[in-house]
């Protein structure tokens, strides 16, 4: 598609868009929220237990660093592909239950493991799970609801996601003090008070995942049916057309990801060590610091972006050039903090801004033909998430092992991760921002096109 591009004003968008959401369509969003809380409550419940869990099974901080990091990573080149064609081919309802039904069992199998192998491998199964919901959700949402929401709908599910992060600290704290003792439980003997809590925690996802049958696959007032999935050559076509600002988008991404993960990961555990906050400070100052910045930044986010959007169609990215190096400022000044509070006050805008994935769940929505988002999805997603998840908690990890050789240097192992990972994704988002305005050009151009000839 060489030559220039016609101008669609935002007046003359397609927005299919015309049909309003109903109900059904916010019910079909909360139950999904629903499940996203449920996924990272799954998640984020081991950043509770590192000590438990490092005397239990005599490991240390990096393969800690692995089980928050890679265990949710190193499955995804492999899987996270054909769930991106299924979520183009087959019903996304049925691609989300299976994905819920699996990773609950996995979490629950993570509370039966009696070594690092087996509670890695069982992490490995929570992560590809919760993967596999990723491309599903991203498309179906993009057939309820409407282009110029898109954003704020993506970080209203993504809220989701925070709560179920300050869930963890809260509710997995609750269960961790109530099994403190640990249980005794049949065939399988006595379980320590983490084994229990992945236990407790993981069975609401295989309870809850029936719900998604009550979200609707298309929005009242369109066709039932969806295009059906383009061959795999237009998928290639796209991202060699928009090669620029796939790759910016992608890795730019992956380094927020990075600096997202590695917060969740090691957070709490830096609040013990540098600040000696108790398992009771843990689980109510921190969560409310986490459901404050992150649930709010994460719709706030997505609001800003949406009304940005009517008057550039790079707001996704430029939105974000800015904010990363806020990020960056925030996580580098914050070791400085001479008390738990006030450190907590100067990572609260970096905390804001890491929640990203509702804005550029929707930049590539609006950027990407109706038949290949879920494919779309998938391969940045399979990128970011991949080397996202291991890069930021090993990082950390690292610089505390192997540079400081003292547990108690983690605050600043997570400083000097920011200062790496923020400016570079300022860089390559900035770059972005050309590609994407002719990517959602051609899209748009294409819709009308479509509509015309309907």
């Amino acid at each position: 598609m060489a030559g220039p591009i016609p101008k669609v004003t935002a007046a003359a968008r397609p927005d299919a868009d015309e049909v309003k959401p109903g109900l059904h369509a916010w019910i079909g969003l909360g139950i999904l929220m629903l499940l996203a809380f449920v996924s990272y409550l799954d998640r984020q419940i081991i950043a509770l237990m590192i000590g438990p869990i490092e005397s239990s099974l005599k490991i240390h901080d990096t393969e800690i660093g692995w089980l928050q990091g890679a265990a949710f990573a190193i499955g995804y080149p492999f899987f996270f592909i054909p769930i991106g064609y299924a979520a183009d081919r087959y019903s996304r309802r049925w691609v989300i239950f299976w994905a819920a039904v699996f990773w609950g069992a996995c979490a629950m199998a993570s509370g039966l493991a009696a070594s690092f192998g087996q509670l890695f491998l069982a992490r490995v199964g929570v992560g590809l799970g919760e993967a596999a919901v990723g491309p599903a959700v991203a498309a179906l949402l993009s057939e309820i609801f409407p282009k110029r929401r898109l954003a704020t709908i993506m970080s209203i599910y993504g809220s989701g996601i925070v709560l179920g992060s300050g869930g963890a600290l809260s509710l997995g704290n609750a269960v961790i003090e109530w099994a403190k003792a640990g249980m005794d439980v049949p065939v399988f003997g006595h379980l320590a008070s983490w084994q229990v809590a992945f236990i407790v925690t993981g069975a609401p996802a295989l309870l809850l995942a029936f719900l998604v049958f009550f979200v609707p696959e298309g929005a009242r007032g369109r066709p039932k049916t969806r295009p059906a999935a383009a061959p795999w050559s237009d998928v290639f076509a796209f991202a060699r057309l928009n090669w620029v600002f796939l790759t910016c988008y992608t890795v730019g991404q992956m380094l927020l990801y990075s600096l997202a993960v590695a917060s969740l990961s090691w957070l709490p555990e830096i609040m013990r060590r540098t600040y000696h906050w108790t398992a009771v400070e843990l689980g109510a100052q921190l969560a409310l610091w986490t459901v404050l910045f992150g649930f709010f930044g994460q719709l706030a986010n997505g609001l800003v972006v949406d009304r940005l959007f009517r008057k550039w169609d790079d707001a996704h990215m430029r939105y974000f050039v800015v904010g990363s190096l806020l990020i960056a400022l925030s996580g580098l000044i914050a070791p400085f903090a001479p008390t738990a509070l006030f450190y907590l006050a100067i990572m609260g805008p970096g905390k804001y801004l890491l929640n990203f994935t509702g804005v550029f769940s929707a930049a590539l929505q609006v950027a990407t033909p109706p038949g290949l988002r879920g494919r779309m999805t998938a391969l940045t997603s399979v990128v970011f998430i991949t080397i996202g998840s291991i890069a930021g908690p090993s990082m950390v990890a690292f610089f505390t092992d192997a540079v400081f050789h003292d547990k108690a240097k983690a605050v600043w192992s997570l400083a000097i991760t920011f200062s790496i990972c923020a400016p570079l994704a300022a860089v390559l988002l900035a770059i972005s921002l050309k590609p994407m305005r002719e990517a959602v050009q051609r899209e748009r151009v294409a819709t009308l096109a479509a509509a015309a000839a309907s």
